[in-house]
């Protein structure tokens, strides 16, 4: 049966919604009743990050390249996780996830690999890091329904909870969506608040998606002239266009960018 320009293999529902999973040549995508791929995974090489805005959401690893202790906040197919898990081979994964469904079909059907590095939690992602006893390095929301934003991860008592969870030097990345501008401008507004102004916001290029990085601290200038210098040797190291996504976060910040990082 076709579906959203590939093949349907895979159709349940829980309370949610339906879910969906549709194969187009090696890659399998999520889908939550709407043509909106959630995650994307190339089952060939499931470590490579198929859709733009997860690549964007890495643009995190330009400042803090070595995270030890990583939490994400909503699994989807797991995409994220084959990436850190592969390119990071000294971290640890915290996943938290609300639909049981999604987990077991992240395993089943998009290999997700079965490791002690990964500790997949089902539940409220916005009540997991209010009440999460760890610190964490790098902190990854991606939690999404059928409508859009998940209304648990997208209010200002979340993002402070993101903040006090975050390490010295610890970065959040969070995929948020442009197509409410109102909606989008307020969550910038309380993400920026929360982060005490040391916020970057990167626009996916062609799609809806907004990345925002929230920063627990100022990037220090000698520090980022190091990375310009590197980015093409982290995007080498991690397949991505690190270089790109820097030039892109300096275009689209302006006077801000060079305010926080000179």
């Amino acid at each position: 049966m076709q579906r959203y320009g590939g093949k349907l293999i895979h159709l349940s529902r829980d309370s949610e919604g339906p879910i969906e999973i549709v194969e187009e040549g090696s890659l399998r995508a999520l889908h939550f009743g709407s043509s909106a791929r959630q995650s994307c995974v190339d089952m060939a090489r499931p470590q490579r990050l198929v859709l733009s805005y997860s690549e964007a959401m890495m643009a995190s690893l330009l400042f803090q390249p070595a995270p030890q202790r990583i939490l994400m906040v909503g699994l989807g197919a797991g995409a994220l996780a084959h990436f850190l898990l592969h390119h990071l081979p000294l971290c640890r994964v915290d996943a938290v996830e609300m639909r049981l469904p999604v987990i077991r079909l992240a395993r089943s059907w998009f290999a997700l690999p079965d490791t002690a590095r990964l500790n997949i939690h089902h539940g409220d992602g916005g009540e997991f890091v209010r009440r999460a006893g760890g610190r964490y390095d790098l902190l990854l929301v991606d939690a999404y329904h059928a409508e859009g934003m998940a209304a648990a991860v997208d209010n200002r008592d979340f993002f402070s909870a993101c903040h006090s969870r975050l390490n010295p030097g610890g970065v959040l990345s969070i995929n948020l969506w442009s197509s409410q501008q109102r909606r989008l401008r307020q969550s910038l507004s309380e993400l920026g608040n929360a982060f005490s102004g040391h916020l970057l916001q990167l626009p996916v290029k062609g799609r809806g998606n907004v990345v925002a990085l929230g920063f627990t601290e100022a990037v220090r200038q000698a520090r980022l002239k190091a990375l310009r210098h590197k980015a093409a040797e982290l995007g080498a190291r991690f397949e991505l266009p690190l270089g790109e996504l820097l030039r892109d976060l300096r275009r689209h910040n302006g006077g801000l960018f060079r305010r926080l990082f000179g």
